[in-house]
């Protein structure tokens, strides 16, 4: 079954059975020194879309296929959704997205790895109250 004909509670469930995986591996990744930043922010950033994109499902808006942090953040807000933390923190993630594993960070500073493992778990925990669940995160 694709994801678009699914429940909303269904897909919002599944969104953050995902965002919990990479979450974890992004925690995980985060201590260990051979594993680059690169690597690192694209699972924060891939944790903190799907949980965005949950608490979409779960309000039953449109499914976004998008990997940008700040229109899904924008999209929630529009709809009366506070953030856990302002959406331009959350966006800078964006960067870690797709297109960035293809490209080079000539000029990126280094990723602040405590403060993005501090940022992913302040997203699932929102989540886990938006969507009434127990906590996602550490």
């Amino acid at each position: 079954m694709s994801s678009s004909r699914r429940e909303p509670a269904d897909l919002a469930a599944l969104y953050s059975r995902k965002a919990s995986n990479d979450a974890t591996a992004a925690r995980e990744f985060a201590g260990n020194p051979e594993i680059s930043d690169e690597i690192i922010g694209f699972h924060a950033q891939q944790a903190v879309e799907k949980w965005l994109k949950a608490v979409m499902a779960n309000l039953g808006l449109p499914q976004q296929r998008t990997h940008d942090i700040d229109q899904l953040g924008r999209l929630l807000e529009e709809q009366g959704v506070d953030l856990p933390v302002p959406r331009s923190r959350l966006a800078e993630l964006t960067d870690f997205a797709v297109p960035l594993r293809y490209e080079d960070l000539l000029d990126a500073e280094p990723l602040d790895r405590r403060a993005t493992v501090t940022l992913i778990d302040e997203v699932g925990r929102w989540a886990g109250d938006q969507l009434n669940v127990r906590r996602f995160g550490a």
